[in-house]
């Protein structure tokens, strides 16, 4: 397993996003389209933080 990959049309990709548990439904779209508004942001490059705990592959 790798760290997931996402791209909006042409140009950048972006590593991630790691989400665990992975969110279903309305919280997912709501997910994707904050991830497509930071990708339109000219300059916008990452976003991290730790984790405190596992990967919930359920």
């Amino acid at each position: 397993m790798g760290t997931p990959v996402i791209s909006f049309g042409e140009g950048t990709a972006y590593f991630g996003p790691v989400v665990s548990p992975a969110p279903k439904g309305e919280e997912a779209g709501k997910a994707l389209d904050a991830l497509a508004t930071l990708s339109g942001i000219d300059g916008f490059y990452e976003l991290k933080r730790s984790r405190s705990g596992g990967v919930d592959f359920s």
